[in-house]
């Protein structure tokens, strides 16, 4: 069961919603604001980046934008000296409106389409991921440029993230050598290795085990002829929602030792976290437009639901904190989208003290897999954001 956050506590979670508890009351007592709506804070942008850069320092950020691409994550990550993962031709012109230099963009996605390809190519961007033969037969037609290919490599069935992303993608460990191999051939350049343990990963042994194996794999290539100049660790570092998790530095700790202990100097390192600095910025502030007492519950029809910002709970499978105004004895409650799918609902189940239409109700940590999963499914008012800070 979820539980809610009573705004009279959350002063000593500032960092975790993302806005300050004064800052929400204004809100809750606002009769003019106009909801849904998604506050962005520039500072918390700023504040994750650099907590996780002091947490991992010889790893170079490079984030990822699958998250969130609203400009002012582009921007902070930016002025703060950050970079970037690119997967799209979209996300590509959304980066380079900044003074980034393409070359130095990472093009994650292992698997490419010939436009998407041929765009980036054509758009400076020189560093690409690939996990197997037929992506490396696409390197055959870029005979004007030599480009730097990652091999993104799995090394077990994952258990300790949320969202597994290594079911999909990553060539087995064994298949690692004939892929640099056939990229040599190619006319291109062998670059390095990535992996990705997974989305919101609850145990950094996952993150020193792919750094043990890409050690490896390092020490194979080393015997083979090839110069692995990269390694790339991928993200999936996690957010507290409504579990609690471990701070980013004491979490970082192990990675930061097995990274020192198992990969030499000389080998530059980058991480493409998405959700850990996307996350907790953003907040969504609801209103309840509609209120009825069905089967023993009292249900809360908001203006924002699942085929909008709560599309991270069917997608991301998250639950976000739920911040309430009122106080009082707590009721059993649903929390219910404003759409006329019967499947638009958030929360059942939820024990909340009894609110009324026109009350608002806010989320924290919605900046992740949110807003850039949703829909205009029956074509109903989506959040717009505020920048706050």
């Amino acid at each position: 069961m979820t539980p809610y956050i009573d705004l009279s506590v959350l002063a000593s979670r500032v960092q975790r919603s993302g806005v300050d508890a004064a800052f929400l009351q204004e809100l809750f007592d606002s009769p003019n604001l106009v909801t849904p709506q998604l506050l962005i804070s520039r500072s918390v942008v700023s504040n994750n980046y650099r907590a996780l850069k002091a947490a991992l320092p010889r790893v170079s950020i490079h984030y990822t934008m699958k998250p969130n691409n609203h400009p002012v994550f582009i921007e902070e990550i930016n002025r703060l000296g950050g970079n970037f993962d690119v997967c799209s031709s979209g996300e590509i012109d959304i980066v380079t409106v900044t003074d980034i230099n393409p070359a130095t963009l990472i093009h994650s996605h292992p698997i490419k389409s010939i436009e998407e390809f041929d765009y980036a190519v054509s758009k400076g961007l020189e560093i690409f991921v690939v996990d197997n033969p037929e992506e490396v037969r696409k390197l055959s037609r870029y005979t004007h440029k030599k480009l730097k290919l990652l091999v993104r490599f799995r090394y077990h069935t994952n258990h300790s993230a949320v969202i597994n992303l290594q079911y999909k993608f990553g060539c087995p460990e064994n298949e690692v050598l004939e892929l640099a191999n056939m990229i040599e051939k190619s006319g291109h350049e062998f670059y390095g290795l990535c992996f990705h343990v997974g989305s919101q990963c609850i145990n950094s042994e996952s993150y020193v085990k792919a750094i043990e194996v890409a050690h490896t794999l390092i020490n194979e290539l080393d015997m083979a002829g090839f110069n692995t100049q990269l390694l790339d660790i991928g993200g999936g570092f996690p957010v507290e929602y409504v579990q609690p998790v471990i701070p980013i530095e004491e979490f970082c700790q192990p990675i930061r030792f097995a990274l020192d202990h198992h990969i030499r100097q000389g080998i530059s390192i980058v991480s493409e976290p998405g959700r850990y600095i996307a996350a907790t910025p953003v907040t969504l502030v609801t209103t309840i437009i509609g209120k009825a007492f069905r089967d023993g519950k009292i249900w809360y029809y908001l203006d924002d639901g699942l085929y909008s910002t709560f599309s991270g709970i069917v997608y991301d499978q998250c639950q976000y904190p739920v911040i309430c105004p009122r106080r009082g004895d707590q009721k059993l409650s649903v929390l219910a989208g404003p759409t006329c799918d019967s499947f638009d609902v958030m929360y059942d189940g939820l024990m909340i003290p009894e609110h009324e239409v026109g009350d608002r109700i806010i989320f924290a940590a919605t900046g992740a897999y949110c807003s850039v999963s949703g829909s205009d499914f029956n074509v109903l008012k989506r959040p717009e954001y505020t920048i706050v800070d």
